[in-house]
């Protein structure tokens, strides 16, 4: 392996060695100091302190190659001094034995084994998300700027809203409406309520450390090399800022929707089935009473008009979930926290 963090692109790097925890460190010529504390995981931090600490993740699914590339792309021109640093940051590949794998996962879904769920899992991605956790803790208690975390994805089904985002379930804390603007920005076209605590990694570093934390889907699973990264221009160009330090964050929403949690749909046996076609996308709208999902001694039908579905799946263990149902929101005031 080289001795120097930049002497490979960091997705090569990674690639070349999935499970290596070597410890490097490499300062640039603008005092940038750059350390790789596990394989995927590399931690920036500029010369002299930021507004923020960002936290930017990619790869906890394996297949979802897009965002794999961004962040490759934002570390490169990092290394090239295309890109000065003036936030703390930590990059995260969350799962490269599935990403050289060219699957979702290895064994379990590793965005189900975050807030200590790892703990009643054996595994491969369960000693993963135990690792994660306690980087990501070092990092956010390093310092006391407001704590950011962009958790990447792309979805397995298209999607009749291309980019979204997940916000966490936030207790009694309140939604940020410059985070929403901030989002709008970078081209997402709705944010999804979360009405539960769940084992994310957008989760865990929300509820844990007070982040404004996002799962981020940003279009369709594509191979390596396939993706249009003109897409992604604009959450590119947004993350950017964050990373010189430009980004304010004092935009407010003008046209992202907002959509709020009203079921989700647990897989509870093998007899567990969805009733939705499997060329049917993500937000696909339906009327009231429409039979979406059935399980032993269980049926889930829409309960208004507008309803609509995100991240069906069926290849789930029983008692995880299987879909998310969701209702458009007009009014935030609406909602309360519990």
């Amino acid at each position: 392996m080289n001795s120097s963090v930049s002497t490979q692109r960091f997705l090569a790097r990674t690639l070349a060695a999935p499970e290596s925890p070597t410890s490097l460190t490499e300062t640039l010529a603008d005092g940038t100091r750059l350390t790789l504390l596990d394989a995927g995981v590399l931690r920036i931090s500029p010369t002299q302190p930021g507004s923020h600490r960002a936290l930017i993740s990619c790869g906890v699914h394996g297949n979802e190659t897009a965002p794999m590339e961004i962040v490759d792309q934002l570390v490169s021109d990092i290394f090239n001094g295309q890109l000065k640093v003036n936030n703390e940051l930590m990059f995260v590949i969350g799962n490269p034995p599935a990403a050289i794998a060219e699957q979702r996962f290895v064994e379990e879904n590793l965005n189900r084994l975050f807030s200590g769920k790892h703990r009643h899992s054996t595994a491969k991605e369960a000693a993963r998300a135990a690792r994660l956790e306690a980087l990501t803790e070092a990092f956010f208690l390093d310092g006391d700027e407001p704590r950011l975390h962009y958790d990447l994805h792309t979805a397995i089904r298209g999607s009749y809203i291309e980019k979204f985002a997940v916000y966490p379930y936030l207790h009694s804390r309140t939604w940020s409406e410059s985070q929403f603007g901030f989002l709008e920005q970078a081209g997402i076209e709705a944010v999804l309520l979360s009405n539960q605590p769940s084992g994310t990694y957008s989760y865990f570093s929300s509820h844990e450390f007070g982040a404004d934390a996002f799962t981020i889907e940003l279009g369709k699973v594509r191979k390596f090399g396939d993706n249009d990264m003109r897409r992604f221009a604009q959450m590119t160009e947004s993350l950017r800022r964050v990373v010189d330090g430009t980004e304010r964050f004092v935009a407010r929403r003008q046209a992202i929707k907002i959509f709020a949690v009203v079921e989700e749909v647990i897989k509870r046996s093998e007899n567990f089935k969805l009733h939705i076609p499997d060329e049917a996308k993500n937000f696909t709208e339906y009327d009231a009473g429409a039979l979406l999902a059935s399980d032993d001694d269980y049926e889930y039908r829409t309960q208004r008009d507008g309803e609509r579905f995100v991240f069906p799946i069926t290849n789930v263990p029983p008692g995880q979930r299987a879909m998310l149902v969701v209702a458009p929101v007009t009014d935030l005031t609406e909602l309360t926290e519990a």
